[in-house]
Order: structure tokens, then sequence, then C-alpha cells
């Protein structure tokens, strides 16, 4: 499977989304007060940060928090994030201070897992300004994860997108976003987890997984996505990595689950949907089970030009593989109207050639039983009789299929090489057939040796005349 890439969408998505302004509270300017660094203010904090004075008050942040009867302070622990997350936004402090937005990220992580009440939680990132923090570690979350994904760095793209996607999710279900529905998520950054995860993943069709616990991860984000209904235009390459991952662990239903769901909603990807069905259906090389798969495919109209022939590759593979003699017998006939219906569809030369050649393969085995007949005696009459009868509505459709394959091929202009050898074989077939009706008109039945003999003399002349 091809990597995934970052879409035009993804890319023109502004990160910062949820950014909101610091709220000013009119206060007196209290500058003159003499506050100790050691003494939490929050009038003074908010001050500062209105003023963007954010050196000042992460010296008086620092200070606080130095203090040990302060550091399970949450209300300073909110303004901590919120300052330092300002210092890396600022132009003029941002590369004094370049680790100060992990120092945000880590404050904030810390701080929701030690207020275990989501509303205690809310409370300090409505009141505290702590909403900005969050913003801001999003947006930088967001937008590493968008360049290392550019990099083909997976992991770090994964972590990255993981992170931002917590923070979007947390800011819509809480009421800190535009979006009235409280229940929304941030589709797009959620699904580039899933992304990133999948090509992590490393997959390969044969091999599996070379890291199974990040296809783990991406099949989380996916089912989620997937059970929530939603379909926007990237979300193609989701379905396909779902189909594939549940064809590698043998799991029939979900495979046929969500190919259904992915042809209904991307249905201008059909033939990409029809080559995993594909697939699917002659998972296991088991040849009575292809041939089951098959039947009821074709029953139900379902299958496409190219799966008539894919499916037709196979069941005359079977024929030449399988040792079950009734394996062997069905899959025959069924390649034939393989081939056949695909003609239907497509009137292709090639297509019409193979049912030809199959049927005539099928007229071959019974030549061979009718010489290993010979011999005088009733019985061994009879049993000749039994297969020449059963031979000549084979060679009738034999010639007839070559023939359509002759006509479509010898008027085409810009043959490949397969198609011309074909061209010439079929001829030469065409030509053997009638020789062969010839044979067994002699002598008895004088039209149907002329006509057979018109024909022979026709394709006999076109050995290996196509260039």
């Amino acid at each position: 499977m091809k990597k995934i890439v970052l879409s035009l969408l993804m890319m023109s998505l502004v990160a910062g989304t949820f950014a909101q302004r610091h709220n000013r509270r009119d206060k007196a300017d209290n500058s003159s007060e003499k506050v100790k660094s050691e003494r939490f203010d929050k009038g003074k904090l908010e001050l500062l940060l209105a003023q963007k004075k954010y050196e000042d008050a992460k010296t008086l942040i620092d200070g606080v928090l130095a203090d040990p009867k302060n550091q399970d302070n949450k209300d300073a622990l909110t303004y901590k994030a919120v300052i330092y997350s300002d210092l890396s936004r600022d132009s003029a402090t941002k590369d004094k201070y370049p680790d100060a937005l992990n120092v945000a990220s880590t404050t904030l992580n810390q701080l929701q897992e030690n207020t275990p009440d989501t509303a205690a939680f809310n409370k300090l990132m409505r009141e505290d300004l702590g909403i900005n923090a969050i913003s801001a570690v999003y947006s930088n979350c967001f937008n590493t994860g968008k360049d290392a994904f550019g990099k083909s760095q997976w992991d770090t793209a994964y972590t990255q997108f993981k992170t931002a996607a917590h923070w979007a999710n947390y800011i819509t279900q809480n009421g800190f976003s535009q979006n009235p529905d409280r229940n929304a998520i941030d589709t797009f950054t959620v699904l580039y987890v899933g992304f990133a995860a999948q090509n992590a993943s490393g997959f390969d069709s044969e091999k599996g997984f070379k890291n199974p616990a990040m296809a783990d991860s991406a099949m989380a984000i996916y089912t989620m996505l997937a059970d929530r209904k939603i379909a926007i235009p990237d979300m193609a390459a989701m379905y396909q990595f779902m189909i594939q991952y549940y064809q590698y662990k043998k799991d029939k239903a979900n495979v046929s689950k969500y190919l259904a769901l992915a042809k209904g909603y991307y249905p201008k990807q059909l033939p990409l949907w029809n080559q995993l069905e594909t697939t699917q259906m002659l998972a296991g090389g088991d040849y009575s089970e292809v041939i089951k798969n098959y039947k009821a495919k074709d029953a139900a109209g379902s299958l496409s030009e190219m799966q008539y022939v894919e499916l037709g590759e196979t069941l005359a593979k079977a024929q030449r593989d399988s040792k079950d003699t009734a394996v062997v017998s069905e899959a025959g006939v069924l390649a034939i109207d393989a081939y056949e219906k695909a003609f239907a569809k497509s009137p292709k030369g090639l297509y019409a050639f193979n049912a030809g050649v199959l049927n005539y393969a099928e007229f071959s085995k019974l030549d061979d039983d009718f010489y290993k007949s010979r011999g005088e005696g009733a019985a061994l009459k009879a049993k000749r009789d039994a297969i020449q009868k059963s031979q000549m509505p084979l060679a009738d459709t034999a010639i007839t299929w070559l023939t359509k394959a002759y006509e479509i091929l010898s008027a085409k202009t810009d043959r490949d090489k397969s198609e011309t050898i074909s061209l010439n074989r079929a001829v030469d077939i065409i030509a053997n057939l009638y020789s062969w009706k010839m044979d067994k008109a002699r002598g008895h039945d004088t039209t149907a040796y002329d006509k057979a003999e018109t024909g022979f003399k026709k394709f006999d002349a076109l050995h290996n005349t196509f260039q």
C-alpha cells in the first residue's frame, strides 16, 4: 500500500483555530506595589500578561512554584502553562526560551492527570486562561506533526498529532469552541493520527505488519471514525487499510462489512474496492472456495469486468494445479463463463481468445480420450461415438470465440506483443478445428465437409502472417 500523504485540505487548516484572546480585567496599575516573588498573586499575573510582560510573569510564577507549599497550587500551575505558552509564541522571547512550549505541554498534562474532576479542570482552564495554553500546545503539535509527516517521520508525526487531537477534542467536548455539538471531534487531526500510525505500521500484504502495535492503533482510530459514519474524501485510504488489515487477519465478516461501506461512500473508487474484493475471493488458494465465491458473486450480478478476468485466470489455473477431478471439471466450465461475461461487459479480443482457448482445451482432453479408445469392438466404437458427440459443440464454440478474437485483433492497428501472439495462435487453432471437422464429415456429409474446408483454407492461409 502506498504511504498516505497530507491532503491539500489538511495542509490548508489554520493551526491555532481554538486560540482565544486574554480576558483583560480593568484594574488599577499596582506596579508600584512590592510583591514578593514567592507570593501567588493572580491579579498581578493577569496584569503582566495583559501588558505582554511575559518574562516578568515567568520570574513571578517560577518564584511562586519554587516554594514547596505552592507546588500543588493548581491555579499557579495553570498560569505557568499559560505564561510559558506565551513565551513560546511571542517574537521577542520564543528564541530565548526554545523549550517553553514543552514546559507548557508537560504542565498541562500533569495538571489534567492530577485533576480527575473534569468540571474542576474546566474551571481552571476558563478562569485562569488555561485554554490559551491548550490552544498553543494544540497548534504547535499540529504543525510539528505536519512537518514530521511530510518528512516520513511517522512515529514523531503520530505522537504530535495524537497530542493535538487530545486537546482539540477536549476543547470541543467541554464547550470551548464555537461548535455546539459537544460530541463532535476534530476529524482531520484524528484522521491523521491514524494515517501516521498506519504508515508507521509498515504494512505489507504478504508479510503483514512491521509494527503490529501501530497497526492496531490505526485501527482503533479508524474504527471510531467509521462508527461515526464520517466519510470525507481523505478517508478512502482509511477504508482501504481497514479492509486489508482484516484480510490479513482472515476476518471475513469485517472485510465484507468495510467493503460494503467503502463502495457506498466512495463509488468513484469502485475499481479499487473490486480489486480488494477479488483478493478476498482468492485468499487462501482453496479452489473450492474460489468456485463457491465466484458462483455467489456471479449470481448476485456484482462482478466487474476485471473481476471476471482475474477470476477467470484463477479458475483456469485451478485446472492445471488441482488434483481434485471435480474441482478441475467445474473450474474449467466457470473459467470459460468468466471470460465470456468479461467479453459481454467489454468486447476485447483477448477475452474472446481466452474463452476460445479454454473451450479448445476441453475439446483436446476429449480428443486424447478418443485416441485412447482406439480398437475393435462395439464397446470401444460406442465410446468413441459418445466422445465425438461431446467434442462437436466444443469445437463449434471454440471456433466461434476464436473467430471473434481474430476479427477484433486483426482489425486493431495498435496491437501489443501479447495480442499479436494470440492472434497468430487463434488462426492456427481455428484451422486445426476446421481440419478436424473435415475429417469427421469426409465421405458422408458433403455440405459439412465443404463448409469446413472453406474455413480451413481461409485460416490456414493466415498462419504466422500477423506481425
